[in-house]
């Protein structure tokens, strides 16, 4: 796969699609991490993006219990893995409550009127409508795009920078 398109659709099926291709790449991330990673997305929360509900990620989940890990549980596992990880957001009361207790090895920037969404790491490259929130995880109509070529990759990364 070099190229994968995900169009996500308000309450339906496709939703399923998105949460599966993120908790893959997640796992990916926990058991080879990149050098550095980039979150690019005006709003964040700490939305479950790691179903455990069976287990299944215990080994990679560094002691973690519960069904779900949120995605600061998932940014801070893959930040002691030695990972260098990025956040950029809007300066906003709703993304300080996620903000807070972000341990100093993650790396927070805030840009006023920051529109684009992307996730870049080493491995792969996801871009698109979907905000790292449980409206666009979950709820939202989103289109992503998920990337894996290494030219698109590299590129992306170059940019993140």
């Amino acid at each position: 796969m070099h190229n994968r398109m995900i169009k996500k659709y308000y309450n339906n099926a496709s939703a399923l699609q998105l949460t599966n291709c993120l908790s893959s790449l997640i796992a990916l991330e926990l058991l080879y991490p990149s050098r550095e990673m980039y979150i690019v997305s005006p709003w964040l929360s700490n939305v479950p993006i790691l179903n455990n509900l069976y287990g299944q990620f215990r080994p990679i989940s560094g002691g973690l219990n519960g069904h779900f890990l949120g995605l600061k549980d998932v940014l801070v596992l893959i930040s002691e893995q030695g990972c260098k990880v990025f956040l950029m957001t809007r300066p906003e009361e709703h993304n300080h409550a996620f903000l807070r207790d972000i341990p100093k090895t993650i790396k927070v920037k805030e840009v006023q009127d920051l529109h684009d969404k992307a996730w870049v790491t080493d491995g792969f490259y996801l871009r698109g409508s979907m905000n790292f929130t449980y409206n666009g995880i979950n709820i939202n109509s989103e289109s992503i795009e998920v990337s894996t070529d290494e030219q698109v990759v590299a590129s992306a990364m170059v940019e993140a920078r």
